[in-house]
């Protein structure tokens, strides 16, 4: 009997270090030399090295709203185009959403099926089709405390600029809509920007100077560390890389 409790003992053992939990242990790649060159260089922002893949209102949904259905003679203040106002939560929240109900949601029913936004505006590309849907059918909530993915070390044009620029300023000044809705400045294109580079606009815009239009339009103003990542790469020469 004693024998067989021994035997028992050994197979449990065996069983039990075949069979533990795997544990994912996650590194930080910045610990060490970024602290010393962020302590160096005071225009050194990271917002964040935490990735957020989880959708979030007021950095994923807000500005598609602001900036391909609030334009003015569209869902504007000013305008509201058939009653649907989409510039801040609570408007949006009023008409045009249902919480955890996408498909019965006119605001992103209409994009889906092609409805909205109308020419000369571009549609909605599948990232922010998939991000209005996944908000309203996690109860569309009015969340503001954004985990922000930036960092100031990165600046170069295709890896840094044109990200910001495809999220908040295409849906005005790209090549199909600039004539109408964007003033003729034309964002989509490396010489568009360069020119707006070059007569000092972008930066101006930007950063809200006065005299300044505004921009993104109707938006918040970008963070600190998205308006110096253009500021270096104009430094650097605003170069095509």
């Amino acid at each position: 009997m004693k024998k067989v409790a021994v035997i028992i003992s050994i197979f449990c053992m065996l069983y039990a270090c075949t069979h533990k939990q795997q544990i994912a242990i996650v590194t930080n790649p910045n610990t060490n030399n970024n602290n010393n060159n962020n302590n160096n260089n005071s225009d050194t922002t990271q917002e964040t090295e935490v990735v957020d893949t989880s959708v979030c209102f007021a950095r994923d949904v807000l500005p598609i709203f602001t900036g391909y259905c609030a334009m003015s003679g569209c869902h504007s203040v000013a305008s509201a185009k058939k009653g649907y106002i989409f510039t801040d939560y609570a408007h949006i929240m009023a008409n045009g959403v249902i919480a955890y109900r996408s498909s019965s949601s006119a605001a992103y029913a209409d994009c889906v099926n092609g409805k909205m936004p109308k020419s000369p505006t571009p549609k909605l590309t599948g990232t922010q089709l998939s991000f209005m849907k996944r908000w309203i059918d996690q109860g569309a909530h009015n969340d503001t405390n954004c985990i922000v993915n930036c960092d100031t070390t990165k600046f170069t044009f295709v890896s840094a600029i044109v990200p910001i620029l495809s999220k908040y300023c295409y849906s005005c000044h790209s090549t199909q809509s600039a004539a109408t809705l964007g003033g003729g400045t034309i964002l989509d294109s490396y010489s568009g920007v360069l020119a707006q580079v070059n007569n000092g606009k972008l930066l101006a815009d930007l950063r809200h100077a006065s005299g300044a239009n505004y921009m993104p339009l109707g938006g918040a103003q970008l963070s600190d560390c998205k308006i110096i990542q253009f500021s270096k790469w104009i430094e650097a020469g605003a170069q095509n890389n």
